[in-house]
């Protein structure tokens, strides 16, 4: 499903707190040479109303139309060239957010391209609320629900699907958190909820990462670790919780079932571990704790 693609495919909106169709505006051609030119916007078109037609690319099939290029227009025009304003952003904030949700707790299936690149892209409003800050306290607050959500509930975990590129679900949900931890407005308990979340995510996973999603969130810990406010008490929790996990994995007959979550929190807490080489602070004081986790657990 390639070129016929953006025949069918529909522009969204958000009304009344969900996604509703349009009409298709630019055929796949278009965005070819969209993207051949840089981005630039074309005379007579709109960065906002192109940047909303590429968030309805972001459930394509088509890696080429969803990655390169409609997940590439959004962040060109977000963030590199900042070219919407704030009212701008926040009707795409709450487009990607309703295409965030599709499905979300759905078995395996191709919606998970609308979930995960929608979570990416608003990764990079996050960002640029870092930069040029447009969100208010409940609009951050959605965002960071949406991301814990996404941990506690996707259950398509694939990363990379042949023919179709990049899932990457949890890889994309990290990176939206890693930024919104480094926000003003994380309060000390979304501290909490984002590493329970996290744990949560390695526990429940099933299976050990091997696409980079435990490095990109052990990105998102070390954001929270490095908060001159970070609160070493919820990471303390969790390599209690962990080192009994352990423990008790050897204590007995050995069982796979219960070697996958362990491995998959030690792969992420060595990434985690090495982030925070440099750290002060809280900071230092969660490297410690999981530099003697690792020992323990070596």
């Amino acid at each position: 499903m390639r070129a016929s693609l953006v025949a069918v495919a529909a522009l969204l909106v958000v009304h009344e707190g969900r996604a509703v169709d349009q009409a298709p505006v630019h055929e796949r051609a278009f965005w070819v040479s969209l993207r051949e030119d840089g981005f630039k916007v074309p005379d007579g078109e709109s960065p906002s109303k192109l940047a909303l037609e590429a968030a309805a690319l972001l459930g394509s099939t088509d890696p080429e139309l969803r990655d390169a290029i409609a997940y590439e227009a959004i962040e060109t025009w977000v963030y590199r060239e900042q070219r919407l304003d704030a009212a701008e952003l926040e009707r795409l904030r709450l487009t990607l957010i309703a295409n965030a949700r599709r499905g979300l707790g759905a078995a395996v299936g191709d919606e998970l391209f609308w979930r995960s690149f929608s979570t990416l892209a608003l990764a990079v409003l996050a960002a640029e609320d870092l930069k040029r800050p447009f969100l208010d306290a409940p609009r951050f607050d959605d965002l960071v629900h949406l991301g814990i959500d996404a941990l506690n509930n996707e259950r398509d975990l694939r990363g990379y699907v042949p023919g179709k590129g990049w899932g990457h679900a949890t890889a994309h949900c990290a990176d939206l958190l890693k930024f919104l931890a480094r926000s003003h407005w994380l309060r000390p308990e979304q501290q909490r909820l984002i590493v329970d979340a996290i744990a949560g995510r390695l526990r429940s996973a099933g299976q050990v990462f091997v696409w980079g999603e435990d490095a990109r969130l052990a990105a998102a810990l070390t954001s929270i670790a490095r908060r001159n406010d970070a609160d070493p008490a919820p990471f303390d929790a969790w390599f209690r919780h962990l080192s009994a996990e352990h423990a008790a994995l050897w204590s007995g007959r050995f069982d796979p079932a219960r070697y996958v979550p362990v491995r998959a929190q030690l792969n992420a807490l060595n990434a985690f571990a090495a982030d925070l080489e440099s750290a002060a602070g809280a900071g230092a004081r969660i490297s410690q704790s999981v530099r003697a986790l690792r020992a323990a657990t070596q």
